[in-house]
């Protein structure tokens, strides 16, 4: 097999590789194939609704990384839940506040600030001030994707989920749903997004090992 049947994201500046939907049964010859040609690199592989190969990556020294829920809204299903809570884009003048709130909060996440400010036009970033301070923030790819939800309450949740759906379906034409990935142990994000019409349609464990 060779390693360009498999969905890649590579960056070889900071020796990463992100591998998307491979087959349970190719793991092997991807390990092989990537051991050989990126020594050195971390990569996470990614599997969606199917049973991950655990023992084999468990004894090739990978471990969980995270345990997600697919969770997709469509326009006509979107229940808008009124909050008093006040969310507003990020700007350059408060970057460093978000970053710093993001980095803490997601050390091991390869979409740090730095790499979102790299980034910067293909991700909207919500928050929540109080006081002067960030108190919680959502991050959405592309207007599809809500990547990110980071907030204590369950009202705050709310909020920066409503704000991203409203901006999504705003901009999108062809009313296509919005995905949204949970954590499927914050039951809290979970009940947030259930509320506002999000239906779960799938699940996704990503494995990190170190080639």
């Amino acid at each position: 097999m060779n390693t360009k049947d498999v969905e890649l994201f590579v960056d070889g500046n900071e020796k990463y590789i992100q591998v998307n939907d491979v087959d349970v049964k190719d793991i092997e010859k991807v390990w092989e194939n990537l051991a050989a040609n990126y020594p050195g690199f971390v990569i996470d592989f990614c599997f969606r609704n199917t049973l991950a190969p655990e023992k084999f990556l468990l004894a090739a020294g990978a471990s969980v990384l995270n345990s997600f829920m697919e969770m997709r809204l469509l326009p006509k299903d979107f229940i808008d839940l009124p909050t008093k809570t006040k969310v507003v884009p990020v700007t350059m003048d408060n970057f460093v506040d978000f970053a710093a709130l993001h980095d803490n909060a997601y050390p091991d996440m390869y979409w740090s600030s730095r790499h979102l400010l790299a980034n910067f036009d293909t991700w909207d970033i919500f928050i929540i001030q109080k006081h002067g301070e960030i108190m919680g923030y959502a991050i959405m790819r592309d207007g599809t994707e809500i990547y990110c939800v980071h907030a204590n309450s369950l009202d705050d949740k709310i909020a920066l989920i409503t704000t991203a759906v409203k901006q999504s379906f705003n901009a999108n034409i062809e009313g296509a749903d919005l995905v949204f990935m949970v954590d499927r142990d914050n039951f809290t994000e979970v009940g947030a997004a259930l509320h506002l019409g999000f239906r779960r349609k799938g699940y996704h464990i990503t494995y990190r090992a170190r080639i």
